[in-house]
């Protein structure tokens, strides 16, 4: 398998363990010194990101995460994705394109963007 292919499966696998609240899985594919940046965010911490993907998209049941196109070149993959996720009665349902940056096998950066005004509708205003 190639390094790009090996990559693209990483990533692959990150987004199914978000899907299915797999929280080992999420920790074990990021680098301890992963980075991230989110759009109306920035900068945040390995740390912060998870806690983020824990304490608001792990509440919603059931949760869908499709993987609309994928491609890799080198260390980077970009994702566009599909996602629906259901708190309660309402649904909060967004578009991403992620771009991810591997070494061995891990996560060590990533880039997230999406429809600020539909998390904002959603959720409400957001710091950052």
């Amino acid at each position: 398998m190639s390094q790009a292919e090996a990559n693209k499966t990483t990533v692959r696998r990150f987004l199914g363990a978000v899907e299915s609240g797999d929280l080992d899985t999420i920790e074990a594919l990021q680098a301890p010194d992963c980075s991230w940046w989110v759009i109306g965010g920035g900068d945040i911490t390995r740390e912060a990101y998870t806690e983020a993907v824990k304490t608001m998209l792990l509440n919603a049941s059931p949760r869908k995460v499709e993987i609309i196109s994928i491609m890799a070149e080198g260390d980077k993959v970009a994702a566009e994705v599909r996602s629906e996720m259901h708190f309660g009665d309402r649904v909060y349902a967004n578009e991403y394109h992620d771009l991810f940056v591997l070494r061995d096998g891990q996560i060590v950066h990533g880039r997230e963007y999406f429809d600020t005004s539909k998390v904002e509708a959603f959720f409400g205003p957001q710091e950052g």
